[in-house]
């Protein structure tokens, strides 16, 4: 019988549940989905942590009912503003003389008993480049022949209070937890190609209250920082600026399409109001607002990613992600624009999820299918599976 299992998505405005089947060609199909409104995270904070059982329990149900599943068990997604990255370089002798898998397990140990926070958890532990005796770096070493093994190791970690909390949660609702991923690590895996990957990669993930601006390398972050901006930002302003309610301002934002439409051609924008009544409202002005705040957007990413300890150049592609400015079209361009480097929006074929929005919550059952959650994955090359030599 083919594997099926759920993954539980905590956004910053929303907390979805995937039901998903492994499929013996391809990787796999969403058998139901649930989504749930909640106050949701903001700066890395439970903006009101009674309410996240009532949410979870929610999602849970719809999917199940979707899909005619029970929920027994599921993989959790630690969002990013509950998430850490941190790099160390291990170093071991070799005694047989050729590297095998057990000695890099043993890098890795060496290289996580220099990591001391009472803070956090790790969650995840994936090689980022091994250095031989030649002074190379290369992506796989396993046979190669050395007496010393040197490595750059990426460490993910959870915050304890977003594991207490939400282990807590998944007992009472009586569904068993079987792992946390990270959200940044599945989808950099699941949006971006391995070959963009081989070179570094950003992921730049805009949700409703952050942003997660992530450095992808091989099959591992190297960096992740949480921007506190995102699509509930723009709306806010419109807001504020134009003396529109907050749902208002969404649907203006939602509707809004940079370039054609902003060429001078276009007066107004138009809003439903409670009542019922249409209202418009002028579209310079809406632009001008809009962009202002995604100028200041991408000033802040441009920022954090000179932070990144690996170099983003000019040549970087950028993934677009996120349901807070990746649906409005138009967007990638004016990304593009303001961190001068090419931006793409992955286009995923999923029935009902193929929006941005969603590609969280498909990531995470990509990588309990893909990884050796459930067995070992079909079509997964792992860092210590790929036979390149790859040098920065």
């Amino acid at each position: 019988m083919k594997n099926v299992t759920a993954a539980i998505e905590f956004g910053t405005s929303k907390i979805m549940c995937v039901i998903g089947r492994e499929k013996s060609i391809g990787r796999f199909e969403v058998l139901g989905a649930g989504e749930a409104k909640y106050e949701g995270i903001k700066n890395g904070r439970w903006l009101n942590p009674s309410n996240v059982e009532e949410a979870v329990a929610k999602a849970i149900s719809i999917a199940e009912r979707k899909a005619k599943k029970r929920v027994r068990e599921a993989y959790v997604g630690v969002p990013g503003g509950f998430s850490k990255v941190i790099c160390c370089e291990g170093c071991i002798k070799i005694p047989g003389g050729r590297v095998t898998e057990k000695d890099i397990e043993n890098m890795i140990d060496q290289a996580e008993r220099s990591i001391d926070d009472i803070r956090y958890t790790i969650v995840t532990s994936t090689p980022v480049y091994f250095v031989l005796e030649d002074g190379h770096h290369y992506i796989d070493v396993v046979g190669a022949s050395a007496r010393e093994l040197r490595g750059l190791i990426s460490f993910v970690f959870a915050s304890n209070e977003f594991i207490e909390l939400v282990t807590d949660v998944m007992e009472r609702l009586g569904v068993k937890l079987r792992a946390f991923i990270p959200e940044v690590l599945a989808e950099s895996l699941f949006l971006v190609p391995v070959e963009e990957r081989d070179c570094s990669a950003v992921l730049l993930d805009v949700g409703y209250f952050d942003t997660n601006v992530t450095v992808v390398y091989g099959d591992a972050i190297v960096y992740n920082k949480t921007v506190h901006a995102g699509g509930m930002h723009i709306a806010n302003d419109l807001s504020i600026v134009m003396n529109m309610d907050l749902n208002t301002a969404e649907q203006i934002k939602k509707r809004f399409s940079f370039g054609l439409e902003n060429n001078g051609t276009k007066l107004y924008d138009y809003a439903k109001l409670k009542d019922g009544r249409l209202e418009k409202y002028n579209h310079a002005m809406v632009a001008e607002v809009i962009d202002a705040r995604v100028e200041q957007l991408c000033e802040m990413v441009y920022k954090a990613l000179e932070q990144s300890p690996l170099s983003v150049t000019r040549r970087t592609r950028v993934y677009l992600s996120g349901g807070g400015l990746a649906m409005m079209k138009g967007s990638r361009d004016v990304v593009q624009k303001y961190l001068k480097k090419q931006v793409r929006i992955s286009t995923i074929e999923a029935p009902q999820l193929s929006t941005p929005n969603y590609y969280v919550a498909l990531a995470l059952l990509d990588y309990v299918f893909e990884t050796d959650y459930l067995g070992e994955g079909k079509n997964k090359k792992s860092i210590l599976g790929r036979l390149s030599e790859l040098m920065f």
